[in-house]
Parts: structure tokens; C-alpha cells; sequence
């Protein structure tokens, strides 16, 4: 009787040091917001979950739990911020067991603290999954400084699938946004490609459209030139009067005058 007895005992004191979650003291618990934030490194994808909890209930929590998916590379890291202090957690499947005693920290009624999980999931890894342990009012996460998800007031239930899971980006495939900017530059390059070859043409008719209205200028002034000296020669002969010859000859005079500045003009 007394060795059953000591077997019992002894159970209970293995459980309650293997399994601290069973008496966990974390009633009132809530989560003021918890941002994750995804960036690719060397050695997989760096997770980073900045999380701050609230004491709303009537007790002190001495206990925080926090889940994490089971594909992580490597231990998970649990620090608080403000007293700098790193907690090492108990794992039980997905759950991690702080224990806030063990560093001297606590949580009386109606405080916060604010603490940090980190870890690496690999580099492969096609979602983030989180399920809620407490109520939430605000949750995000963002993949290299894009927001993927974000949502408020999510509320904790026993009996509900708390799981969130997001789809990250594959190693292989670009950002939307870095796809439509290679796009629109790709685009850019065309149409002022397709711009420069009409400007070149434009150029080119407009130099073969000069040359010809030179050509055309040096023409006339000559013809207006040798219409003077023959119009010289008949007054001299007496064959026009001289009103006629007067008006003919200002005309004549006139138009040189003009079709020589024209010239001048294209030469400058």
C-alpha cells in the first residue's frame, strides 16, 4: 500500500515538473498585438514575433505560452524586451511553457509586458502557421516588408480551429511588386526606343526639307536678279514707261531683298 501510494506521489511530482502547462497560471492573459515580421537569410527564413501581453485578470500570470509551428531549424529564443532577459521555455508539441518566476518576472493584474520570439523556419517553407492561445486584438505579418496578413479582435475558443496560416512567397518567385516594376521599366525602354527612331526620321526630313528650301531660295534669287536686269535693259530701250518700269522694279527689289534674308536666315 505504502509503495502505491509512493508510485502516485512520485507521478504527480514528475508530471507537475515535466508538464508546469498542466498548472500554468495564465488566466486573463491577452495579447495587446503581436506583430511577426519574415525575412530570408543565409540560413532559412528569420522569424521575429514581437509580442505584447496584457494582464486583464484578477490573479498574477506567471506562466505564458506561446505555439510554433514544428518545421523551425533550430531552438526558439524567448526574450522580454524591456528587462532584456531571455526565458527558456518547456516544449510540449507545439507549446512553448514560459516560466516567468524562474527569471523573476511577473505579471500583476492590469501590466503588460512585451516579448520577443525568434527562430528560423527553412528557406523552403511555403506557409506560417500560428494558432491563437489567447485573445488577440491585433495580428500581423509581413514577408520582407510586405504585409500579407493582418487582422483584429480574434478571439480564443477550446473548441474552435484557432489556426492561421499564410502563404509565403517561394524562394524561386519574385514579389508581385518587384514583377510590375520590371514590367513598367521594360515597357519604358520600348516606347522611348520607339520615340528616338521617329525623332531620328523627323530629323532627317526636316534636314532634307531645309536643304531643298535653299535650294528652292537660291533659285529664285537668281531668276529675281536676272528679271531686274532685263527689266534694266527695256527701260533703257525705251521699251516700258516709266511707271511701269518704277512698280516692276520695287516689286522685283522687294522679293530679292526678301528671299536673300530668308537665306541669311537658314545659314545662321
Amino acid at each position: 500500500m505504502k509503495k502505491t501510494v509512493a508510485i502516485i506521489l512520485l507521478s504527480i511530482l514528475a508530471i507537475a515538473i515535466l508538464y508546469p502547462s498542466v498548472c500554468a497560471n495564465d488566466t486573463g492573459v491577452l495579447v495587446d498585438q503581436e506583430l511577426v515580421t519574415i525575412s530570408p537569410t543565409n540560413t532559412g527564413l528569420l522569424v521575429e514575433e514581437t509580442v505584447k501581453v496584457t494582464n486583464g485578470g484578477a490573479e498574477n500570470v506567471t506562466t505564458l505560452q506561446f505555439w510554433i509551428q514544428q518545421d523551425i531549424q533550430d531552438a526558439v529564443k524567448i526574450t522580454e524586451l524591456q528587462s532584456g532577459k531571455d526565458i527558456v521555455p518547456l516544449i510540449t508539441g507545439n507549446v512553448r511553457t514560459c516560466n516567468l518566476s524562474e527569471v523573476n518576472l511577473s505579471m500583476v493584474p492590469n501590466t503588460s509586458l512585451t516579448l520577443q520570439v525568434t527562430y528560423h523556419l527553412p528557406s523552403n517553407a511555403e506557409n506560417f502557421i500560428q494558432t491563437l492561445l489567447y485573445d488577440t486584438t491585433f495580428f500581423s505579418v509581413s514577408y520582407e516588408n510586405r504585409g500579407l496578413f493582418q487582422s483584429e479582435h480574434l478571439l480564443y475558443s477550446s473548441d474552435a480551429n484557432n489556426q492561421i496560416q499564410i502563404l509565403l512567397y517561394k524562394p524561386t518567385e519574385a514579389p508581385l511588386n518587384i514583377t510590375m516594376i520590371i514590367i513598367v521599366f521594360m515597357v519604358v525602354i520600348i516606347v522611348l526606343a520607339i520615340l528616338l527612331l521617329l525623332l531620328k526620321k523627323q530629323r532627317s526630313k526636316t534636314k532634307k526639307a531645309v536643304g531643298e528650301s535653299e535650294e528652292t531660295l537660291t533659285t529664285k534669287k537668281t531668276l529675281l536678279l536676272s528679271l531686274l536686269k532685263d527689266l534694266e535693259k527695256q527701260y533703257r530701250a525705251k521699251s516700258i514707261s516709266d511707271e511701269t518700269y518704277t512698280k516692276i522694279k520695287d516689286e522685283y527689289k522687294q522679293d530679292a531683298v526678301d528671299v536673300m534674308k530668308k537665306l541669311d536666315d537658314l545659314k545662321k
